[in-house]
């Protein structure tokens, strides 16, 4: 039987994490970071509830950091396998990416040397940009309308969920013990009477 389990975004905004298992396959929907605090707190305070390496893919709704920002740290810790996300989400990943490992660096030498001024050790990074660069390399870009079998057990399919360029809603259909089931993640839907982009579908 499918198990759902709730690692973010659950009684808070931020921190979009979820993960499904089923018929032996573990696939995370989203891995965003926690906002508010300084960026070097926020990351090091931002602890996996189960191994990197047992995921199977991620699933990704969008580029926003509260979705996507922990895939570089998720990456350091032993994930290795595809992420499916739109195009657009990929091409918007190099730069938010990019952007917030320069912000967490520059952050994180700020606070080593606050720390060696009163004699404390300083932070080990909790990943660095080669985790970003391996992150893009692990993209596997869908086109809304795209079903992709992920498993002999899943299969996602790809909706515009007119949020921001390349948001998604992904339908999820799952095959277990002879039976069907479907799932919709929805991620983050529509952007109030914006003229550049679509009503969800």
């Amino acid at each position: 039987m499918p198990q759902l389990t709730f690692y973010g975004a659950a009684r808070e905004v931020t921190g979009s994490c979820y993960l499904l298992e089923t018929a032996g396959f573990r696939l995370l929907m989203d891995c965003g970071m926690h906002q508010g605090g300084s960026d070097v707190d926020r990351i090091r305070k931002d602890k996996f509830r189960f191994r990197p390496s047992t995921i199977d893919a991620v699933i990704l709704s969008h580029g926003h950091l509260d979705h996507s920002g922990l895939l570089p740290k998720l990456v350091n810790r032993g994930f290795s396998g595809p992420i499916y996300c739109s195009a657009a989400t990929a091409d918007l990943l190099e730069i938010l990416l990019r952007d917030s490992w320069g912000l967490y660096n520059r952050d994180l030498e700020r606070e080593n040397v606050r720390r060696a001024r009163h004699g404390r050790k300083p932070l080990e990074p909790e990943y660095d940009e080669a985790d970003v660069q391996t992150v893009l390399s692990l993209c596997e870009r869908a086109e809304y309308g795209d079903c992709v079998q992920m498993s002999d057990a899943v299969t996602a399919c790809f909706h515009d969920a007119g949020h921001i360029l390349g948001s998604s809603i992904v339908e999820l259909t799952i095959q277990e013990s002879g039976k069907q089931k479907r799932l919709v993640f929805s991620g983050d839907l529509g952007n109030s009477d914006s003229p550049l982009m679509k009503d969800p579908e």
